[in-house]
């Protein structure tokens, strides 16, 4: 038996870590002494990420006060013994994670009927995921590097702003302690921000320009439990800008065709499975998986950026603007043709009445 502090004393590459617990050891005792909230797996900063969050935010972590400090930590705290079996069994579907971030502007969701089965309840994952995915091989015996490397923009632990910082998950021998687990991260994870400062940190300036002419800004940003579905800017240019070429009450239709009533995350995703929109329409996704690769489809637009979390849900990129169901049925469902984004007409459903579905 030991302490998450004497566990993390024998690791050389967590020494800053250490030292940062031990400045800070009576909100540290207290947090991780709370054999309530056990089991939990902390996804422990490395020495690296500790200069690269210096360098970032022009100020150290050690001189962070006491709320951005309980925010960062319940981020980087899992709800779940997650240990490096679970991870490789994942392999490329990849785990959505609850933390312990739970009261915060940066949660403005609630949890759905399948992350609650998977993580003990509705109130123990009712705080902010992250989004865990292996994309490496055995680094040495006693490691499993997962590593966003191999595919950039979804592998290691994703978090906000469509962050991505790299895991080195420990063998129970060394990366365990009487609270559960403990991992390396080499990066601070990102705190998922609104939607409008999330599609805009990712270049997307064409969907950004969408919002802003259709003002739906507010109703994205104020709204529980969506996914948006954003094409990327070759996907706008492809489909012949319909973010300057429709008129307003077009593109708001299009708009919402493209925002899911719920929380759509990736490894909770099946083939076949439907989603209603805020524009009372239906999209299908298609899931193809072959040789440890795992490809999803919403309609005809394939996903290229998934799991880009925001406080109220998320986002997946997509390669095309989705083509109606209905319009598909007589076309290869693969097509990204140019057809017109949604042939139904815009509706006045409120987003209000989404629930969750992960």
């Amino acid at each position: 038996a030991q302490t998450l502090l004497e566990a993390l004393s024998k690791v050389p590459e967590l020494s800053n870590f250490t030292t940062f617990y031990q400045n800070n050891e009576a909100f540290a005792a207290a947090y991780f002494g709370n054999e309530s909230s056990y089991p939990i797996t902390f996804l422990a900063p490395s020495n690296d990420a500790f200069t690269a969050y210096d360098t970032r935010n022009n100020i150290s972590l050690f001189d962070v006060g006491p709320a951005v400090l309980l925010q960062l930590v319940q981020y980087h705290t899992l709800v779940s013994d997650l240990r490096q079996d679970n991870f490789t069994s994942a392999g490329t579907k990849g785990i959505t994670a609850p933390t312990m971030l739970k009261d915060s502007p940066n949660n403005n969701r609630t949890t759905g009927v399948s992350l609650a089965a998977k993580f003990g309840g509705s109130e123990r994952a009712r705080g902010q995921v992250v989004f865990i995915q292996a994309a490496g091989s055995a680094a040495s015996p006693n490691t499993f590097l997962l590593s966003r490397q191999s595919t950039p923009q979804n592998a290691g632990v994703r978090s906000g702003l469509a962050s991505t910082v790299n895991l080195r998950a420990l063998e129970a021998n060394q990366g365990t302690w009487d609270g559960g687990s403990f991992h390396i991260v080499d990066g601070l994870l990102t705190l998922p921000q609104t939607c409008a400062r999330t599609i805009r940190t990712a270049g997307l300036a064409s969907l950004d320009g969408a919002l802003n002419r259709t003002k739906l800004w507010p109703e994205l940003d104020g709204t529980k439990n969506l996914t948006c579905l954003g094409p990327s800017n070759a996907a706008f240019a492809a489909a012949g800008n319909p973010n300057t070429a429709l008129n307003e009450t077009t593109l708001k239709g299009a708009l919402l065709y493209h925002t899911l009533s719920g929380v759509a995350y990736s490894d909770f995703l099946v083939d076949g499975q439907e989603f209603t929109t805020l524009q009372n329409s239906t999209v299908r996704v298609r899931v193809e998986e072959s040789e440890g690769n795992r490809t999803i489809w919403f309609n005809n637009a394939k996903v290229i950026n998934a799991n880009v979390l925001t406080h109220n849900g998320l986002m997946h990129v997509l390669d095309a603007v989705m083509v109606p169901l209905e319009q598909l049925n007589s076309t290869n469902p693969t097509a990204t043709g140019t057809a017109s984004p949604t042939s139904a007409s815009p509706t006045s459903a409120s987003p209000t009445s989404a629930s969750p579905s992960a």
